[in-house]
């Protein structure tokens, strides 16, 4: 029992004695953010057509990129290659251009930029374009349905 009770007692002497350490160590926490940006595009539709007067729409390009990043909007050609010469394709061609402006003053025939975002401008917030559509008058096209697939692409 004596042996016992020294056991005891120098195990309590050894617990209470010591004394917790503690150590630090520091890390870091990193991220890095990339230059993104989303962009959408609707359909232009020109409705019904007439030939014996223009028939007129437009449509919005929205644009969102990462703050601070500089962006270009371009369009392709569409079907008929040359951005100067658009046209709907379907029974005949349907002549046809696009536009920056309401006025329909600004064409974008050519297949660069159509509208450009500044970095020092961009606060990450919604960027909504307007692009302008117009199929002159004096057409002489069978009747039918006509389309063109346009791409539009940012850059950033």
């Amino acid at each position: 029992m004596r042996i016992f009770l020294a056991i005891l007692a120098v195990t309590g002497l050894a617990a209470t004695g010591a004394q917790a350490q503690t150590r630090t160590a520091q890390f870091a926490v990193r991220a890095s953010v990339v230059a993104d940006c989303q962009i959408t595009a609707e359909d232009l539709n020109f409705g019904a057509y007439n030939a014996s007067s223009n028939a007129t729409g437009s449509t919005p390009v929205t644009l969102r990129c990462t703050p601070g990043s500089s962006a270009t909007v371009s369009f392709d050609a569409g079907a008929s290659g040359n951005p100067q010469e658009r046209y709907m394709d379907g029974p005949a061609h349907l002549n046809y251009q696009i536009y920056r402006d309401a006025a329909r003053q600004d064409p974008i025939n050519t297949m660069g930029a159509a509208f450009q975002l500044p970095g020092i401008s961009n606060t990450g917030q919604l960027v909504t374009y307007r692009v302008y559509g117009d199929v002159p008058a004096s057409q002489l096209v069978p009747a039918g349905n006509y389309v063109d697939i346009l791409r539009v692409t940012v850059q950033y």
